[in-house]
């Protein structure tokens, strides 16, 4: 027992000195016993040195609460929360005046019975989580039951608790297992995963005490809420307390993944991909080395300087490669307009082609992704799980789609981008728990503070993992690998085959075909039937072939047959890339003291050798030569396995800090920056500061301003009466504006336009500064995601400062320029008290272009009808733009 543990174990022996106290009372005495902690953590001046001091309480009640359950339905006298409950909830019953709390319940559709008490480890992995620790627990210890205890607690503060796994399915299964413990002692609980985010339910859901979602979800509704206009648009609350389940996949197996929005603007590029791919299958089918090099294990390919002037003369393009940095070039801004476009245009071609190299050489079907209903869908390496929504960046998604002979969908700009170091940052507290902690645990700890522990099991395990067994040819592998299959099989054990991909599962399921074998398949392919598989995978003699999608968050119990018999085999096709994925997969046998084995093999010809440099390749295949038998499971070789996969780990740790690197450039730009956009979203005296900032820096006189806000305001106001009479319901009004440059709108609330010239102004200014902030961070994000060098990465931060002047010289060209690129032409009345003389005829407006205007495809459109320049009169205009891209 290490030291961390040894000094939490007397907090352990408290809880359950103050659990024995709390047999003898009442049910409705429990549910005061907590209602008078709340009361006093609610309203104490330090909230976490409150909950500190009751943990020890609050701990020995969510325990009782959960005996209580596991011996029948609990009753207790109704009151208006139980009474709300239950018009939503099957577990909660109402008769007369008593709440009856029910310990069956339907967990995703299937019966579930609550039989949970913790037990000492688990409350040990309580305490360590609330204290903000990663702690390593084995499969099968109850990471879901040692959840509940730190979040019970830290609910009691109603600052909010986020608790995070990989995917949607965990969050509503976990939430509907455990919400009735909270929910019983009047805590609010829901999974934002139920609803989409411009569903009013979402909003609630985030403002209950516990929020159950996936990572992904948490992420993207931060960002969504630094891109909106109204503050209503806005769900996420607090960043309080996040526990985080499989910890270890998600802050690192995902950390060079950042979150990005999509949607700014739209490209149809599928046609410039299409013209150019017959050109780079050309170049390749001329071989590698001369054309082009490729490495296959770091997913990366580029032209030789043979192959950039083949691609030149076959483009007719004779300096397509004269520059590749823009930087390259000094007096790049000293360009005309012209020539900047020229250049611009032929980098864009350069990625087009790189793009198309990368998917025909180093991208695998049913490797690095799937086809599945006429579409590319990305595979997560460590999970094996499709990655819903997501598409390769730079073109590359295209690329792959013009490969795989599918219709190319659009892609589209980037708005807002934030890494997974940088989101959790924004929390108060982050803990979390996993199977596979220690093995990253200076990792954890250097990215984000995390201290580490492995808490004990409960039971000793006494599974068996057996030595890698090695062959020389993978033909020999996979042969070995069936007979013990079928030795398995015969004895009456289920046995769980897993694969890195599905491309390696599917050759299994060949060899299984060849020998008549029946089996089950688990891969992003079946994952709708992942349930029924997962509860099938452990019983009798079953033979489940799988990916890693079978390695986390899956709970495979074995029968009592299974039990008797062995229990569960597991067999690892190959090695994985990382040494925790390998355990993982391993920790879905041995449960709780039941019985196990598992095994793994290799060949020599298998990928992951290339991971060593070239001396070691010739160690190996001489050591390898000493052998005569086909099988060569000795540790002298054995050892080139570990040290190729170490290489592998220490290969995605560099690339991690490479990522995270460039994202820590900019995130104290960004905190600074979204904390000032929160600021005038929900503040308009916040933008009335900035406007006196800006002008003040730029040495103008505010009250020039002043005439021309006047101007906007008499003819908004004249467009706002006028229009109530063709819809006199009317709440929210689109009114377009000019700042001879491109076409803008805003947005006013029709009652609240009545109050008149400080309404339209602070709302003016609020959201030209929103805009102005979207369309400029816009930009900078999409250079920053851009594939940059060391050098520009570099630059970034001069970047954001010039972003920033750019900014302030936009917002004041607007407050000073703006117009309504349009006037309303008419003979009506309008009455002294503003209304419109109903008598009178009204003619139909018509809207005259003042100027020639350059307008943004996602910029609104000036007829003022609400919709997007691209989407109304601006249509055609996108469609010949794009023409013109392509070219």
């Amino acid at each position: 027992m290490n030291n961390v543990i040894e000094g939490y174990t007397r907090c352990v022996q408290l809880i359950n000195a103050e659990y024995q106290t709390l047999v003898n009372l009442s049910n409705d005495e429990l549910r005061s016993e907590l209602s008078c902690i709340e009361h006093h953590i609610r309203y104490s001046d330090d909230k976490n040195k409150a909950i500190n001091e009751y943990l020890v309480k609050v701990y020995a009640i969510v325990k009782e609460t959960a005996r209580r359950f596991s011996e029948g339905n609990i009753v207790v006298t109704a009151n208006p929360y139980d009474r709300l409950l239950a018009t939503s909830y099957d577990f909660v019953e109402i008769q007369c005046d008593k709440a009856i709390y029910k310990n069956r319940w339907d967990v995703g559709g299937v019966p579930f019975v609550w039989n949970m008490v913790h037990y000492d480890e688990q409350l040990l992995g309580g305490i360590l989580l609330h204290y903000g620790y990663a702690i390593e627990m084995a499969t099968g210890e109850g990471k879901t039951l040692v959840a509940t205890l730190p979040v019970f607690l830290n609910a009691l503060t109603h600052n909010g608790v986020h608790l995070m796994t990989v995917n949607d399915y965990l969050s509503k299964r976990d939430f509907e297992t455990t919400c009735p413990i909270y929910m019983f002692h009047g805590l609010s609980a829901d999974c934002i995963e139920y609803y989409s985010r411009n569903d009013e339910r979402m909003k609630r859901a985030y403002k209950a005490d516990i929020s159950f979602g996936t990572t992904s979800t948490f992420t993207f509704d931060y960002l969504w809420d630094h891109i909106a206009i109204r503050p209503e648009e806005c769900v996420q609350q607090s960043h309080n307390f996040a526990i985080i389940d499989e910890l270890d996949s998600i802050l690192i197996d995902n950390a060079d993944h950042p979150h990005i929005i999509g949607g700014a603007n739209y490209y149809d590029i599928g046609r410039v991909y299409q013209e150019n791919f017959p050109i780079v299958k050309e170049l390749i089918e001329q071989g590698e080395g001369v054309l082009y090099s490729r490495d296959k294990l770091s997913c990366s390919a580029k032209f030789t300087d043979k192959g950039k002037a083949w691609l030149a003369d076959k483009t007719e393009i004779p300096d397509l490669y004269n520059v590749e940095r823009l930087y390259e070039i000094e007096d790049f801004d000293k360009m005309s307009t012209d020539a900047q476009n020229s250049v611009r245009e032929k980098l864009d071609l350069q990625n087009v082609l790189l793009r198309l190299l990368l998917a025909l050489v180093i991208f695998e079907r049913d490797v690095d992704y799937i086809v599945s209903d006429d579409s590319v869908k990305i595979l997560d390496q460590n999970t094996g799980r499709v990655k819903e929504s997501s598409r390769w960046r730079h073109g590359l998604h295209t690329a792959i789609e013009i490969k795989e002979n599918l219709k190319a969908k659009n892609d589209f700009d980037a708005m807002a981008v934030i890494s997974l170091s940088n989101y959790f940052r924004l929390y108060d507290k982050i803990a979390g728990m996993s199977g596979t902690i220690m093995p990253v645990e200076d990792e954890l700890l250097e990215l984000y503070g995390l201290r580490c522990t492995s808490i004990p099991t409960h039971k000793l395990v006494i599974r068996k993992d057996e030595p890698l067994r090695i062959f020389k040819t993978s033909k020999d592998r996979d042969y070995a690998i069936l007979d013990s299959i079928i030795e398995n099989h015969s004895k009456g054990r289920p046995v769980l085959v897993g694969s890195k991909s599905v491309k390696r599962s599917e050759e299994i399921c060949c060899l299984l075909d060849e020998y008549g074998l029946k089996y089950n398949k688990l891969n992003a392919k079946t994952i709708k039937d992942e349930a029924m598989l997962v509860a099938k995978a452990g019983e009798g003699d079953t033979i489940t072939a799988s990916t890693s999608v079978a390695g986390r968050g899956t709970d495979i119990k074995p029968s009592q047959q299974a039990i008797d018999n062995g229990g569960l085999m597991i067999i690892g096709t190959e090695l994985f890339e990382s040494v925790r994925v390998d355990r993982q997969l391993k920790g879905r046998s041995g449960r709780q003291g039941n019985p196990g084995s598992s095994v793994f093999f290799a060949s020599l010809e298998d990928d992951i050798l290339l991971n060593l440099d070239v001396e070691d390749l010739e160690s190996l295949k001489e050591c390898a030569s000493r052998y005569s038998d086909s099988e060569i499971s000795y540790d002298d070789i054995r050892c080139y396995f570990d040290k190729a996969q170490s290489n592998r780990e220490l290969y995605f740790k560099t690339h991690r800090k490479a990522t995270a690197y460039k994202d820590n450039i900019i995130a104290p730009q960004r905190r600074k920056f979204y904390q000032q956009r929160n600021s005038v979203l929900f503040n308009s005296d916040v933008a009335e500061h900035i406007i006196d900032e800006i002008v003040k820096e730029k040495h103008i006189d505010k009250r020039s301003i002043d005439p021309n806000l006047r101007e906007l305001y008499s003819k908004t106001n004249e467009l706002i009466l006028r229009s109530r009479i063709t819809n006199p319901n009317r709440k929210i009004i689109c009114v377009p504006f000019s700042d001879n440059m491109c076409p803008f709108a805003i947005f006013f609330d029709v009652e609240l336009a009545k109050m008149g010239y400080t309404y339209f102004c602070k709302e003016f200014k609020r959201q030209i500064i929103l805009q102005v902030y979207d369309q400029e961070w816009k930009k900078l994000i999409l250079y920053m995601m851009g594939d940059l060098d060391a050098r520009e990465i570099e630059m970034l931060d001069d970047r954001y400062l010039k972003m920033i002047d750019e900014i302030h010289t936009i917002i004041l060209n607007r407050l000073q320029n703006a117009t309504m690129p349009f006037e309303v032409r008419d003979n009506h009345h309008i009455c002294e008290d503003g209304s419109i003389d109903k008598d009178e005829k009204l003619p139909r407006e018509r809207m005259h272009r003042t100027e020639k205007m350059r307008v943004e495809s996602n910029a609104m459109c000036p007829c003022g009808s609400g919709k997007q320049f691209c989407e109304c009169h601006g249509n055609s205009i996108r469609r010949s733009n794009e023409r013109v891209r392509r070219r």
